[in-house]
């Protein structure tokens, strides 16, 4: 099942997998889904796909949440987290925060 996933002048996607994990592509300068600053639900062990399809540079960075983790700052390729610690997580790019902001609730 595909869900948009829109960034503020941006296109972005997120896909929802079997194993309930999703991937995010990133365009420019905020993270929306339907609405600025999603919130994204997946289940615990769930990998979140980050993808790159932007001029700009970006990274992704937890500001808090149970466990810390942040990508290289770049405007092309892929990141990845798998989600082991159930929790909400509360992201950004480190480039555009506080403003390019997203959450993700990662469940039982």
């Amino acid at each position: 099942m595909t869900a948009p996933v829109l960034a503020v002048g941006v296109a972005a996607s997120l896909l929802f997998g079997s194993s309930g994990g999703a991937s995010v592509s990133i365009v420019d300068n905020a993270f929306v889904r339907g609405v600025q600053r999603p919130v994204v639900h997946v289940r615990q062990g769930s990998t979140v796909t980050w993808r790159w399809r932007s001029q700009q540079s970006h990274s992704v960075m937890v500001r808090s949440g149970p466990a810390r983790f942040a990508s290289p700052i770049r405007n092309r390729g892929s990141y990845a987290h798998r989600f082991t610690r159930a929790g909400t997580y509360r992201l950004v790019c480190a480039l555009h925060a506080p403003g390019m902001k997203m959450t993700v609730v990662v469940g039982r």
